[in-house]
């Protein structure tokens, strides 16, 4: 556990990048415990073991602590390295958005935004967030252009807006596991459809 640290006038927002990724989880984890409205900066600072000067001093409100709590687990499920072809970086995504489903505070998240999804502040954090989650899918779209796999005018938005409402549906709605072979069937229909290919003359 991080430890609090003492107070000083030179000291800066936040020490140590462990002191931020600490603060961040225990802002995930007391999210999906207690939702937006009943999340307390105080049981942030106390889960994550530092004082609440330390988060206050970086978030000096909830919204933006939530915010920036949201982005890295973001991060963490869209950064993916180019793997040569868009099927293997949609499926990378994919793994990683079920490995973080399978995580209790993940799961919580998404309870929070289906009970408390209206809540102005909460829409707010979203449409602040759109512009760096679709940076990814931009990137990942670009590199297979340049490799000659994309069909003209395919839009990066709504096929990751597809695999991740799929993905979602899933996991929360079916509660069905996302195992491998389900993953590919669903990368394979996004990319190639479901209507079968017209038959080429001799």
């Amino acid at each position: 556990m991080v430890q609090a640290r003492r107070k000083g006038k030179s000291e800066p927002l936040v020490r140590g990048e462990a002191v931020v990724r600490g603060v961040l989880a225990a802002t995930l984890r007391e999210a999906a415990r207690a939702g937006y409205h009943g999340l307390r900066i105080e049981d942030v600072a106390a889960l994550a073991g530092v004082n609440k000067t330390t988060v206050y001093r970086r978030w000096p409100t909830k919204q933006e602590l939530v915010r920036d709590a949201l982005l890295s687990i973001a991060g963490a499920a869209l950064t993916v390295a180019d793997a040569g072809s868009l099927r293997e970086d949609l499926l990378a995504i994919a793994r990683r958005i079920a490995s973080l489903g399978a995580q209790a505070e993940y799961q919580g998240l998404y309870r929070l935004f289906v009970v408390e999804g209206g809540d102005p502040e909460l829409v707010a954090i979203v449409r602040s967030l759109r512009t760096s989650f679709e940076a990814v899918p931009r990137a990942i779209l670009e590199a297979a252009d340049r490799r000659g796999e994309l069909a003209p005018g395919v839009d990066p938005k709504l096929l990751f807006d597809v695999l991740g409402a799929a993905l979602n549906r899933r996991l929360f709605f079916e509660r069905e596991p996302l195992d491998e072979a389900w993953l590919q069937q669903l990368v394979d229909l996004l990319l190639h459809g479901a209507l079968a290919r017209p038959r080429t003359s001799r």
